[in-house]
């Protein structure tokens, strides 16, 4: 095979963070000669940077992986062109015709099941290419091996324990590098693994078994679920490029069409969008949610054919053209003071312009499907109600800054923070002074059944008109009990974990030493006291 006379290049491209940084600079200043080290590298080393030069293939993927997994992000990519492969013959010899290759890569070809927002589950059911057991009156040579080791990869596999898999690939790999069936396998491998923890809400590590599987080979499939994997962690300038990249490639994957929509979306380009759905919902991308995500967005094409842009210095605002023009003043004129004072309290302040729509207040209703009592909603655009605006008004002020608080917690935990805590802290977002919403959430619980803080992880638009205001109050208390307790720098810390990937269970019991449990009793005891 041509890739076998290919030598490749590794090169760091950056890191997650200072301590991923520090382990893998103490990891390469301890890398083995035989592989290419000591690699003399330090804090201040501009990047990217070529790490090691020359290396065949498994080392290189080693290497790679064990970055990786010091939290480095890396490239390995070959030195010299590689010719294309040869067609493979139409009788293909017995032992390429694996039964693990094949049915691996079949089962990684199968289409995603747009209506959950998961992918399909890969076929279970693996078989081995040879025995496992070693031949009567002869020695266990590395031929048997590496067939041990690829027969225990596809048993691990079918089992769900990818990381043994890949294991015992790597381990076959070092004692068959010129064999590129256990390549093919390792590739399909990562790619179940990925699978596995896009469906487990995981996609943060999903993406570094990609990266993995794609410094081996470049395939549609790999990048379609690379730029999935990124939307869906909010990385959106890299997801549309490896999305725009597998589409060029031949990949017909709907979530690929799906992910792009949703991207475009949060643009405000809403036509590419709803042409996105449209080719997603043509490659069979069907389900309630998918069908809604597709109406709202042609209901808010339909509701916004005239309407133009009118730009801050942070925000666009699109309004009827000819109409509203006065309220989008009054708006951009309170945005552009929530910029600072929202940001202030969140430590954050965006450097690309948000979206912001001024509706009728029927066409508001109705686009965004709300009940009446709804005085604004985000879901990658801040939309309002036009509502008469003519003037500054405490109400309006409290409004402008809760929606944008929305838009700073959303990015900050990748879209990830429960709802009582995505609420809570666009209450606290809006406060004038710290504190000052704390009579009005104790005169709004008081009496009241409270919630669990499970009750609060769906839309408060799913409850009952009288307990809506219960919820939000609740849910700012919460938010209080947290400021209170531990300070805005852990309110901060958590949702940063959320947003890596991590459950809000364990992110409490990492950033705030307590577990939910004992925080919600705690909480209950204070409202009740």
């Amino acid at each position: 095979m041509p890739l076998l006379e290919t030598t490749f290049e590794l090169s760091l491209l950056g890191y997650r963070n200072d301590l991923s940084r520090e382990r893998v600079i103490a990891f390469l200043r301890t890398l083995p000669a035989e592989l290419g080290g000591p690699v003399d590298i330090h804090r201040d080393t501009r990047l990217p940077t070529v790490l090691l030069r020359d290396l065949e293939q498994h080392v290189g993927l080693q290497i790679a992986a064990a970055l990786r997994e010091r939290g480095a992000q890396v490239s390995l990519r070959g030195c010299d062109e590689v010719p294309p492969p040869q067609p493979a013959p139409e009788t293909p010899p017995r032992r390429s015709a694996s039964p693990f290759a094949t049915t691996l890569l079949l089962a990684a070809a199968s289409a995603l099941l747009v209506a959950a927002n998961y992918l399909q589950p890969l076929a279970p059911a693996l078989a081995p290419i040879a025995s496992s057991g070693e031949v009567p009156g002869l020695r266990l040579d590395l031929a048997l091996q590496r067939h041990r080791l690829n027969d225990e990869a596809v048993n691990l596999n079918a089992a769900g324990e990818f990381e043994r898999a890949v294991e015992r690939l790597y381990s076959a790999i070092d004692s068959a590098p010129s064999e590129q069936v256990l390549y093919g396998n390792l590739v399909t491998v990562l790619r179940n693994w990925a699978v596995a923890e896009i469906n487990a809400g995981r996609p943060a590590e999903a993406i570094g078994h990609l990266l993995e599987a794609l410094d081996v080979r470049e395939d549609p499939a790999l990048l379609a679920l690379l730029g999935i994997a990124q939307e869906r962690i909010g990385d959106h300038h890299n997801a549309s490029e490896n999305l725009n990249r597998a589409l060029e490639l031949g990949s017909t994957d709907p979530m690929a069409y799906v992910a792009l929509g949703r991207i475009y979306r949060q643009q405000g380009d809403q036509q590419r969008a709803v042409a996105m759905l449209q080719r997603a919902r043509g490659l069979g991308a069907s389900g309630a949610d998918f069908d809604r995500m597709l109406e709202r967005l042609e209901r808010e094409l339909d509701a916004e054919w005239d309407f133009v842009d009118f730009d801050t210095a942070h925000f666009r605002i699109s309004f009827a053209q000819g109409e509203n023009r006065e309220a989008a003043e009054i708006v951009s004129q309170h945005l552009e003071d929530a910029y600072f004072a929202v940001g202030r309290k969140l430590d954050f302040y965006p450097d690309t312009p948000t979206d912001v729509v001024l509706y009728a207040s029927e066409d508001f209703h109705n686009v965004t499907q709300t009940p009446d009592w709804t005085g604004g909603v985000y879901d990658g655009r801040i939309k309002l109600p036009v509502r008469g605006i003519r003037g500054a008004s405490e109400l309006l002020q409290r409004t402008l800054r809760h929606e944008y608080g929305h838009v700073l917690i959303t990015k900050l935990s990748n879209g990830r923070a429960p709802v009582w805590l995505n609420e809570g802290l666009a209450i606290w977002a809006e406060e004038q002074s710290d504190g000052d919403r704390e009579d009005w959430a104790y005169s709004t619980i008081s009496g009241q059944r409270l919630f669990t803080l499970q009750e609060l992880v769906a839309p408060f638009t799913q409850l009952p008109a009288d307990r809506v205001q219960v919820a939000y109050a609740q849910s700012y208390l919460a938010v209080r009990q947290i400021l209170n307790e531990h300070g805005d720098r852990h309110v901060l810390a958590l949702l940063d974990e959320v947003g890596s990937g991590a459950s809000i269970a364990s992110a409490f019991e990492s950033e705030l030493a307590t577990t939910i449990a004992r925080f919600q009793a705690q909480l209950i005891r204070n409202l009740t006291s």
